[in-house]
């Protein structure tokens, strides 16, 4: 059985994430660097509340904080951090938060283990020596892989500018699943409007997103791939998931 997946309104969240996060499983222990990956570039932007409340409780455990987020198609990190007032929210930090452009980082080659369509990725270097990784989308659908969420926003980890023409016509949903196997969050945080999804278990937080955007999570490729590569079928998956609300 998976951890549990915690679902409240979004303004409780942002006043009681530290007791929310540690009900879902998720221990903030001290360390040197946490990312944070927020979906800036995408269709779905998520609460700055919500980030900012994230990075406070981070600060309490970590030295520094960063938000990374990569370029899409549509949108540039820099351009995106002004315009969202995500760099305007670092500078009440003091320094300690930093909002940075990956693409812009030194990438390192990383090996895709039982691979569906890519035998190794690019990751930023920053990913790779973050000691905690927290992952903040807002839940949508979306026209190619009817779920966008916890595990399609690591796709936008990669740190190529044309992620869609270098990675769609290898199949998206391998490629996401392919992404799953190598970045395991340890935290997610879902903006589903009024309300917010936490779990440590990205798949089973990303069960319970379906509900809210009323899409099947059954006839989501990407995640019957993550299911299968734990050994699990998806449907004993989703029947399994403990949700608790708060």
């Amino acid at each position: 059985m998976s951890s549990p997946v915690i679902v409240c309104d979004l303004e409780y969240a942002v006043h009681h994430l530290p007791d929310l996060s540690s009900k879902a499983g998720f221990k903030l222990k001290k360390t040197f660097l946490a990312l944070i990956k927020p979906n800036i570039c995408g269709l779905y932007h998520p609460s700055l509340d919500l980030l900012s409340s994230i990075a406070e409780f981070l600060l309490s455990g970590a030295k520094s904080v960063v938000i990374g987020e990569t370029s899409s198609m549509m949108h540039d990190p820099k351009e995106q951090f002004e315009r969202l007032g995500v760099n305007a929210l670092a500078k009440r930090f003091g320094g300690r938060v930093r909002a940075v452009d990956l693409c812009q980082d030194e990438w390192v080659k990383v090996r895709v283990p039982s691979p569906h369509a890519l035998k190794e990725i690019d990751l930023s270097k920053t990913v790779l020596d973050s000691d905690i990784l927290v992952n903040v989308p807002r839940v949508g659908t979306h026209s190619t892989t009817h779920l966008t969420c916890a595990i399609k926003n690591l796709f936008g980890l990669l740190p190529q500018k044309h992620k869609f023409r270098v990675y769609h016509p290898l199949g998206v949903d391998k490629v996401i699943a392919d992404i799953a196997n190598v970045i395991r969050p340890d935290l997610n945080v879902v903006d589903a409007g009024s309300k917010v999804i936490l779990g440590v278990d990205v798949l089973a937080v990303d069960v319970v997103a379906c509900r809210f955007v009323d899409v099947d999570p059954i006839k989501v490729e990407h995640l019957r791939l993550v299911s299968e590569s734990r050994g699990e079928k998806l449907e004993f998956f989703v029947k399994g998931v403990k949700v608790i609300e708060v």
